[in-house]
C-alpha cells in the first residue's frame, strides 16, 4: 500500500479536493510551529493519505479527512509537532499495513508510541466486553506514561461524535454511552475540561435526540432574552472592576454543557435552568480575586454554601478558582474568579505548561490512584491478563464515577479520596508506613479519631507511634481498597499467636463500645458464634477476625441479635439476599434515609436493632461518626443479584417529589406508566406553592415501591418523559 510513498517527496496537492481542503486548513492552524515542524506535518498528511488511500468514511469522504480534522482540533490547543503527527496517523497501525517500526523510522519513537497508545486491541479470543476493557486498559496505562495519548483519543472521539449521523441510531447511542461512562470522566480527572465540554454536549445530542431537541428549542425561544441578560451582567461586572481599581476582564461562558447535564440528569427544572448564567473574571492575582469576591459577597449577601474557594484547595481534576453563586432578578448567576494561569490549567489540565502549581498536584493525586488500579491484579497468562483488564476497568469506571474529595497534608500535598473516606484512609493514602502506625488525626487543627469521615478540603495531620500497629477492627470502617489491602497484608504476616491476640483485642474494643467485655459472652453465646462461623473454638474466631474474613463488629451484632432465624418473606430475610458478608446477623433497613438496593450504604451497629443499613450520607449518622466511628462499618450489596427473579420478595419504599402540580388525568397516567414498569404507587398528594395558593405552581408527591435504585431511575426517566421533563427529586423520608 505504501509502495508509492516517498518520504522526502512533498506533494503540492493531495489526491482529492476534500483532502486538499482539510490539509490546507490544518497547515494554517499549525502556523505557531517552526518551518521544519510544519514540513514534517505536511509529510505526515501525505503518508497518511497514501496509507488510507482505499479507505472511506461512512459518509463517503476520503478517510484521511478524519485524522487530519483530529489533528486540527489539537492544533487549537497549540500542541507540539509529535502530538499533531500522531493524530494524523492515529489509525494507520490499526487499519492499514503501516507498522510501529515504519512510524518510528519515518517520524520518531515518540510518534510511534503515541499512535500505539490510541490503537485498539483486537483478538478473536475476546468478546466485545473483554475487547473494550483491554482497549480501555491500554489507553489508561499509555496515558499514565504520556498524557498526550488521552487528548489525542479525546480529539478523535470529538470528531467522531460530531459526525455520527452517518451511522445507525443504535451505534450513536452506544458510542455516546461509552463516551459518557469512560472518556468524559477520565478527561475531567485529567483537567481537560474544554474538550470534555464539547464532547459531552455531543453525547447528549446522540444519546436522546428528542430530549436534546426539547431543551434546545427552549433555549432558542429565550435566546434574545438570554443575550440581553449576558450583556447586562457582564457590563456590570466590567464596570465593577474599574470601580474597584482591578485589572482584568470578564468573559461570558458558554454554559450549555452544564445546563444540558443538569437537564439530562434530572438536576433542575427546565425554566430555572435557562435562567442560569455563567461568567469568568480573569484577574492578575489571588488578592484581586479575594477583593472582588468580598465586594460581591457583601452586596448580594452570598451565604457560605454558595461560595466555593478552590483557589487554595483545588477540586478533583485540578480546577482552581473562587466561585460565587447568587440570585438577581430571578436569574441564577455563577461567577468564577481566577488568574490567567488558573484559566490555562482549567483548560489544559495535565498537558498545561505549568507543572509546579497546586492544581497540578491535585491531578497528580488522581494519577497515583489510577496507577495503583492499573498495576493491580497482575495475571500469569493471556486469559488471566484479559480477566485482569476487565476487573481493572470495572474498578476504574467505579473510581471515575464516584464522588471524590481532596484533602491535604500540613505541607499542602493533595490526596484524592472517595467520598466517605476516613482519616485512616488518608493515612494509608500517604503511605503504608504512616497508616500502619497511625494513632489519631488532627483535622483542620482539631483532634479527631481515625474513623472520622473527612470532607472536601480538610487539612489532615496523622498522629503516629512507632510502636503502634494496624488493628483488625480497622477493617470495619476504612473505605478505600488501598487501606484495606495494606491492613490485611500486615495482619497476614503476623505469627499465629500474634494474629490470635490481634483478633481478641479487636473483639474487646468492639464490645467496649457497648460497655461489654469478652468475659460477658456466655457459654451459650459462644456456642452460637462457633456454630455460626463453623469454628471449633474461640481461637479460630479470633483468627478469622485477624485475617479479615470476619469483622469484630459483626460478632457484636450477632451477640446482640435476640433472634436471627426469622420467617421467610420479611424485611430481614430479604436483606440477607442482598447484603454481602453478613449472613447470620440481624439486619434492618433504616427508616430515616430509606436505602434502596444499589445505593452507597454503611451499617450501624445498634444494640436494639442489630445491624441497621443506612445510606452512607445519612445525616442521622453524623453524631455517631464523631463519637464512636467503630459503630459504623462498610457494607456492600451483593453483586449480580437477580432482582427481577425475586420481585415478590424484594421491595423498597421511596418518595418522589415532582416539581409540578399534576392534575387528576396526569396522576392517572403517571400511575399507569409506573405500573407498566412494575413500580407500585402507594399514594399521591398535590401541594400548591405556599406563596400563592391560587397559582398553578407547586409540587406532587408520589410514594412508590421499587426493587432497586436502577428500577427507580427507570421510573423517574419515564415520568419525566410523559410529563414534559419536570424536575423529579427522591426525598430522604
Amino acid at each position: 500500500m505504501l509502495a508509492n510513498y516517498r518520504p522526502h517527496d512533498i506533494p503540492t496537492h493531495l489526491s482529492h479536493p476534500l483532502v486538499d481542503e482539510s490539509r490546507d486548513s490544518l497547515m494554517r492552524s499549525v502556523s505557531y510551529l517552526d518551518k521544519v515542524e510544519r514540513q514534517d506535518i505536511l509529510r505526515a498528511c501525505h503518508f497518511g493519505d497514501v496509507a488510507h488511500i482505499k479507505d472511506k468514511r461512512k459518509s463517503g469522504e476520503p478517510y484521511i479527512t478524519h485524522p487530519i480534522a483530529v489533528a486540527e482540533i489539537l492544533a487549537g490547543f497549540r500542541l507540539d509537532r509529535d502530538t499533531i503527527i500522531a493524530a494524523i496517523l492515529h489509525d494507520t497501525v490499526e487499519d492499514t499495513d503501516v507498522t510501529d517500526e515504519l512510524l518510528t523510522q519515518e517520524f520518531g519513537e515518540t510518534v510511534s508510541r503515541l499512535v500505539d497508545g490510541v490503537t485498539k486491541l483486537k483478538s478473536s479470543s475476546m468478546n466485545k466486553q473483554q475487547s473494550q476493557a483491554a482497549t480501555f486498559h491500554k489507553i489508561l496505562t499509555a496515558t499514565l506514561i504520556d498524557p498526550r495519548v488521552l487528548i489525542i483519543k479525546l480529539s478523535d472521539r470529538l470528531h467522531n461524535m460530531s459526525t455520527l449521523d452517518a451511522v445507525s441510531e443504535e451505534k450513536q447511542k452506544r458510542t455516546a454511552s461509552e463516551t459518557l461512562d469512560f472518556y468524559i470522566p477520565f478527561a475531567r480527572i485529567m483537567g481537560l475540561n474544554d474538550i470534555a465540554d464539547y464532547i459531552e454536549l455531543l453525547c447528549y445530542r446522540n444519546l436522546n435526540p428528542e430530549m436534546y431537541t426539547k431543551f434546545t428549542d427552549k433555549l432558542l425561544q429565550h435566546g434574545l432574552g438570554r443575550n440581553f441578560q449576558k450583556i447586562e451582567i457582564s457590563t456590570y461586572l466590567q464596570n465593577l472592576l474599574s470601580h474597584l481599581n482591578l485589572s482584568g476582564h470578564v468573559q461570558v461562558l458558554d454554559n450549555r454543557t452544564s445546563m444540558y447535564r443538569q437537564f439530562f440528569k434530572n438536576r433542575g427544572e427546565i425554566n430555572r435552568l435557562i435562567r442560569q448564567y455563567d461568567f469568568e473574571v480573569v484577574l492578575d492575582d489571588i488578592e484581586s480575586c479575594d477583593k472582588l469576591a468580598f465586594y460581591l459577597v457583601q452586596k448580594y449577601e452570598i451565604s457560605n454554601d454558595q461560595i466555593r474557594d478552590n483557589i487554595r484547595k483545588p477540586q478533583a481534576g485540578g480546577n482552581q478558582s473562587l466561585t460565587l453563586i447568587y440570585e438577581r432578578d430571578y436569574n441564577h448567576i455563577k461567577i468564577t474568579l481566577l488568574t490567567k494561569r488558573m484559566q490555562e490549567a482549567a483548560r489544559l489540565g495535565i498537558i498545561s505548561n505549568d507543572k509546579g502549581d497546586i492544581s497540578q498536584s491535585v491531578i497528580q493525586a488522581s494519577l497515583r490512584n489510577m496507577r495503583d488500579l492499573a498495576n493491580s491484579k497482575s495475571g500469569q497468562d493471556s486469559q488471566e491478563d484479559t480477566e485482569r483488564s476487565v476487573a481493572i476497568i470495572n474498578e476504574l469506571l467505579n473510581y471515575l464515577h464516584e464522588r471524590k474529595i481532596v484533602c491535604y497534608s500540613p505541607q499542602g500535598r493533595a490526596y484524592e479520596l472517595p467520598r466517605g473516606a476516613t482519616a485512616l484512609d488518608f493515612a494509608y493514602a500517604v503511605g503504608p508506613a504512616i497508616g500502619n502506625i497511625a494513632t489519631g488525626a488532627d483535622i483542620n487543627g482539631e483532634h479527631g479519631k481515625l474513623g472520622l469521615v473527612l470532607v472536601d478540603g480538610d487539612s489532615v495531620h496523622i498522629d503516629t507511634d512507632k510502636n503502634a500497629m494496624p488493628r483488625a477492627d480497622w477493617l470495619g470502617f476504612v473505605a478505600t481498597n488501598k487501606a484495606r489491602s495494606e491492613i490485611l497484608k500486615f495482619l497476614k504476616h503476623l505469627p499465629e499467636d500474634q494474629k490470635e491476640h490481634a483478633g481478641k483485642e479487636a473483639l474487646t474494643r468492639a464490645l467496649s463500645a457497648y460497655d461489654k467485655s469478652i468475659d460477658d459472652i456466655t457459654e451459650h453465646k459462644w456456642s452460637d458464634i462457633l456454630a455460626w462461623r463453623g469454628a471449633s473454638d474461640q481461637r479460630e474466631i479470633f483468627l478469622q477476625i485477624a485475617t479479615g474474613s470476619l469483622l469484630a463488629q459483626l460478632v457484636v451484632s450477632r451477640l446482640f441479635s435476640e433472634e436471627v432465624d426469622i420467617a421467610d418473606g420479611n424485611e430481614i430475610t430479604q436483606s440477607k439476599h442482598l447484603i454481602a458478608g453478613v449472613k447470620g446477623v440481624e439486619l434492618t433497613f433504616a427508616k430515616c434515609c430509606n436505602p434502596i438496593y444499589g445505593d452507597h450504604i454503611v451499617g450501624h451497629l445498634s444494640a436494639r436493632q442489630g445491624l441497621v443499613i443506612h445510606r452512607h450520607k445519612c445525616y442521622s449518622l453524623n453524631a455517631i461518626r464523631a463519637d464512636n466511628p467503630y459503630q459504623i462499618i462498610q457494607v456492600h450489596w451483593k453483586d449480580g443479584v437477580k432482582i427481577d427473579h425475586n420481585a415478590h420478595q424484594l421491595h423498597f419504599s421511596a418518595t418522589l417529589r415532582v416539581f409540578a402540580m399534576l392534575n387528576e388525568e396526569q396522576i392517572s397516567q403517571a400511575i399507569y406508566e409506573l405500573r407498566a414498569l412494575n413500580i407500585g404507587v402507594e399514594n399521591t398528594s398535590v401541594k400548591a406553592d405556599d406563596k400563592d395558593k391560587n397559582s398553578k405552581v407547586g409540587t406532587t408527591t408520589l410514594n412508590v415501591v421499587v426493587r432497586s435504585r436502577t428500577h427507580l431511575e427507570e421510573g423517574i426517566q419515564r415520568l419525566r418523559q410523559i410529563l414534559g421533563y419536570p424536575n423529579i427529586m427522591r426525598l430522604y423520608q
